[in-house]
């Protein structure tokens, strides 16, 4: 029973992000138009029960976003650290809520990451993302951002849970 809702759990997460992205790297004739959301993949690379923590999957993901794009205001069930690989990435936490950052070659992430302001970070750049802390993340750069994610997150709920905001109020302060 267990293992048959931790895969209705997995699929809900990986439909509900096929709403919010598009698979693929386009063609040149494919090409977002002017004006479209550029593409957000995101790869479930792995996915297990925490022995240690009933209830939390451990997960490891990868997320491409093309140049511009955007991934609205959203929050995720559980702790994870995101490591930048290539590109850039802005995050932004959106309201109340913390986030740790680091330096590439840091072992433990001690500056604090200020709510409504973008943090902006580059290849082998990462931080601590608290569980329910609504944020949003771009694509400031000129190609495309590969992060890393790694963390515990709760069996019972969707990897990514979007979050119906006024996107004006939640522009961040670069």
């Amino acid at each position: 029973m267990r293992r048959i809702l931790l895969t209705f759990v997995l699929l809900s997460s990986v439909v509900g992000l096929s709403l919010l992205t598009e698979q693929g790297v386009p063609a040149a004739q494919e090409a977002t138009p002017a004006g479209a959301a550029a593409p957000v993949i995101l790869e479930m690379l792995a996915s297990a029960p925490a022995a240690d923590a009933p209830g939390m999957l451990q997960v490891l993901a990868r997320v491409t976003l093309a140049p511009g794009a955007v991934v609205p205001a959203h929050l995720h069930p559980g702790q994870l650290l995101v490591s930048v690989a290539s590109g850039t990435l802005g995050y932004t936490i959106l309201g109340e809520g913390q986030s740790l950052r680091a330096g590439a070659g840091t072992p433990t992430a001690a500056e604090e990451i200020a709510p409504d302001t973008e943090a902006t970070f580059g290849p082998g750049e990462w931080f601590v993302y608290e569980a329910y802390v609504v944020h949003m993340d771009r694509n400031p750069g000129n190609e495309p951002t590969v992060i890393l994610i790694s963390g515990l997150v709760a069996a019972d709920e969707p990897f990514l849970i979007p979050v119906d905001m006024d996107m004006d109020t939640a522009t961040p302060a670069a």
